[in-house]
C-alpha cells in the first residue's frame, strides 16, 4: 500500500500584489473621505453665510425706521458686499471640491477595478487548485479501494 502523500496547500502567487491593490484602494477610499469631508465643511460654511446675511437684513429693517443714517446704510452696504464676495468664493470652492471629488472617484472606481481582477484571478487558481486535489484525492481513494479488493480475492 502506498504511503498517503500530504496534500500541497494552496498558494497564490500575486497574494502580494493583492494586498498591495488593497491596500491601495484602502488608500484611495480615505482620501476620498477626505473631500467628501472638506465639501461637507464647505457647504456648511456657505449656509452660515447665507443665514448670517438673512439675520442680519432682519437686524436692519428693525432699525430702518424714522430718520436714515448715511453712515450706517454705508456699513450695511459694505457688510452685504463682504457677504455677498464670501458667498461667491464659497460656491467657487464648492465647485472645484465636486471637480476634485469626481477625479477622485475615478480614481477609487479603478483601484477597485484592480484589486477585483486580482481577486477573481486568485477565486480561478483556487478553483483549479480544487479540482486538482479533488482528482487527486479520487485517485488515491481509486487505488486504495483497488488494493482493498486485490487482497480481498
Amino acid at each position: 500500500m502506498k504511503a498517503k502523500r500530504p496534500l500541497k496547500r494552496f498558494k497564490y502567487r500575486f497574494e502580494k500584489v493583492l494586498s498591495f491593490k488593497k491596500h491601495l484602494e484602502k488608500q484611495k477610499q480615505r482620501e476620498l473621505a477626505e473631500v467628501v469631508d472638506f465639501e461637507q465643511k464647505q457647504k456648511l460654511k456657505i449656509l452660515e453665510v447665507l443665514d448670517d446675511r438673512a439675520n442680519y437684513q432682519k437686524r436692519e429693517k428693525k432699525l430702518l425706521t424714522g430718520k436714515l443714517d448715511a453712515n450706517l446704510l454705508t456699513r450695511y452696504s459694505r457688510y452685504y458686499m463682504k457677504l455677498k464676495q464670501m458667498e461667491i468664493g464659497g460656491r467657487e470652492l464648492l465647485a472645484n471640491i465636486r471637480e476634485e471629488l469626481g477625479k477622485r472617484r475615478k480614481v477609487l472606481i479603478e483601484a477597485t477595478k484592480q484589486r477585483k481582477i486580482y481577486e477573481k484571478l486568485r477565486e480561478r487558481h483556487l478553483d483549479k487548485y480544487t479540482v486538482e486535489m479533488n482528482l487527486l484525492t479520487q485517485k488515491e481513494n481509486d487505488d486504495i479501494g483497488q488494493t482493498m479488493f486485490l487482497r480481498n480475492k
